[in-house]
């Protein structure tokens, strides 16, 4: 009998040791095994909370703060013009809350959309970046991010970027990479015992040496929670690296041959989003700033419009979670305000136009 437990023992832990070893090595396997509630959400209290696992900035009510509701979605719609936005994690929301007649989104660098644009309205693409990535995402690799992994117009533009064939989606797609020791660690290691041994350890860590994770920062007066990429001075993505006139020259330039594509295309327009650093919101006198976005929108070669976001934001620090980087669900709704301000402005210009 003992014989048979022990052995029986054995066969669980091997089990469960393959299950754990097969969920590390794939993403999309631990995808569904969350999606089933076997897996905690690693993010669930936001992802700055999940770097450093500071108790203060735990945020509980994560999914209330964070949640669009029905009630946001748009009462009118524009009957004339198409939405083609493109962004990255600060603008996940359904495409259903967009007031375009038809709405697409592309997740920057996830996939390539071929599309047919219809002549009888306006199609309008909307562009959004962070402060931090202005730099990186509007210089070198500008045509790469924009244009080959843009919007295709088909039987117009050609496809420059190959998909993912064959093993697309599949047990295999992620397995033997980089992030296979992080995947591991959360499966094992975010539990909410888990989470709270963390804790104690971080919080000893900062009351004792002042010290939390290499990349966090906390703010002066200790409220905020930042990403050491976008608030160290010595980050060359932070806004306290120092731009030259041709820095942002050649970022409007980028600007201009992204719209002029678009508009060759057949798009109508091509907009340009910038949204703050939280750094830039929550604790704008840190350091000398370099005053990046406003540069953009004041220098005198740029001809792609702007949809204003940054001085609306920056006097919202509450705007922001504080257990994470992005905004909260104040921030997606001054987006969605500016963003289906704009379709409706395209509505009235059109309805103008056939009178």
């Amino acid at each position: 009998m003992m014989k048979f437990l022990t052995k029986s023992a054995r066969l669980i832990l091997l089990l469960f040791s393959g299950i754990i070893l097969s969920a590390g090595l794939s993403e999309t396997l631990q995808r569904k095994l969350y999606d089933r509630g076997f897996i905690p959400d690693q993010y669930r209290f936001g992802d700055l909370y999940n770097i450093t696992n500071l108790s203060r900035f735990k945020e509980l009510n994560w999914q209330l703060a964070d949640d669009l509701l029905e009630s946001d979605k748009p009462v009118n719609r524009s009957k004339s013009t198409d939405l083609f936005t493109i962004g990255d994690s600060f603008t996940t929301m359904d495409t259903s809350f967009y007031a375009g007649r038809r709405n697409y989104h592309i997740w920057l660098g996830t996939k390539v959309d071929t599309v047919t644009l219809d002549p009888s309205v306006r199609s309008i693409v909307v562009i959004e970046l962070i402060e931090r990535t202005i730099q990186e995402r509007l210089r070198s690799d500008y045509a790469r991010l924009y244009i080959d992994r843009g919007f295709q117009v088909r039987g117009k533009s050609k496809r420059t970027v190959k998909e993912h064939a064959g093993l697309a989606g599949s047990f295999w797609e992620n397995n033997l990479n980089r992030e296979i020791n992080q995947r591991l660690e959360f499966i094992l290691f975010n539990s909410s015992l888990a989470l709270k041994a963390k804790e104690i350890k971080a919080n000893l860590m900062l009351s004792w040496f002042g010290r939390t994770h290499p990349g966090s920062i906390i703010s002066r007066n200790g409220g905020s929670l930042f990403y050491e990429i976008e608030a160290s001075p010595h980050s060359p993505l932070s806004p306290y690296q120092q731009l030259s006139d041709a820095d942002i020259d050649s970022v409007v330039i980028h600007m201009n041959r992204i719209r002029s594509h678009y508009l060759h295309a057949g798009f109508s327009e091509v907009y340009f989003c910038f949204i703050p650093n939280k750094v830039t919101v929550c604790e704008p006198d840190r350091l000398p700033h370099n005053h990046q976005i406003t540069r953009i929108s004041r220098n005198p070669r740029l001809k792609a419009p702007l949809l204003n976001i940054h001085d609306y934001l920056l006097p919202h620090p509450e705007w922001f979670h504080k257990s994470d980087g992005h905004w909260n669900v104040h921030g997606k709704r001054l987006w969605l305000k500016r963003v289906n301000g704009m379709l409706i402005d395209q509505n009235r210009s059109w309805q103008l136009s056939q009178k």
